[in-house]
């Protein structure tokens, strides 16, 4: 496994794995993107909600299974994150629990940019594939994922998130292995 977990996005743009002492600053990207918190859970992001992303993984992981990667402009300022969870729901698989973009810097490939960097990173660790969740209703949300090549894999039924009730799309794409970089003689 590879811990550095640091990868580029262009020139004017890096990534960095963000840790628990990092919650004020994506606490404030958050901030930024209360439209997507009201679209998802009808609720503006709790002041916590940052820090418990470090804290809440999924049923039989662990912390050091969640990974969130911060997407930094030229001056070092948080514009986008993907919170992550390695090998969930099986060894196989890494879940993308959250893609978020200042709403600022959408609409420019950005987000495309920012996942493609982050989908070699997953591959050079063997993971074959990536799933995310895609509520219903958010048709451009499924669109861009379907655009980077994911495709359904099944709906859920409705579930509570915040005040909102929501069904979701499963979504899986097969990742491509990394080029083979051995010799041979």
């Amino acid at each position: 496994m590879d811990n550095s977990a640091q990868f580029s996005v262009g020139r004017n743009y890096s990534i960095q794995q963000l840790l628990p002492e990092d919650a004020d600053v994506l606490q404030v990207l958050y901030d930024r993107c209360t439209d997507f918190f009201l679209f998802s859970d009808g609720l503006a992001p709790s002041p916590t909600a940052a820090r418990e992303e470090f804290e809440t993984p999924p049923d039989g992981k662990t912390p050091q299974d969640l990974y969130v990667f911060g997407l930094f402009d030229r001056d070092n300022i948080l514009v986008g994150v993907i919170e992550s969870v390695r090998h969930y729901p099986d060894d196989r698989t890494w879940w993308i629990g959250l893609m978020a973009i200042a709403p600022e810097y959408r609409g420019k490939g950005l987000g495309k940019d920012f996942y493609t960097a982050f989908e070699g990173w997953v591959s050079a660790q063997g993971i074959s594939q990536i799933s995310l969740a895609v509520f219903a209703t958010n048709e451009m949300g499924l669109r861009f994922w379907q655009r980077m090549g994911f495709e359904i894999d099944r709906k859920t039924p409705p579930q509570q998130f915040g005040i909102k009730t929501h069904e979701r799309y499963i979504l899986r794409r097969r990742v491509p292995l990394p080029p083979y970089s051995g010799r041979t003689s």
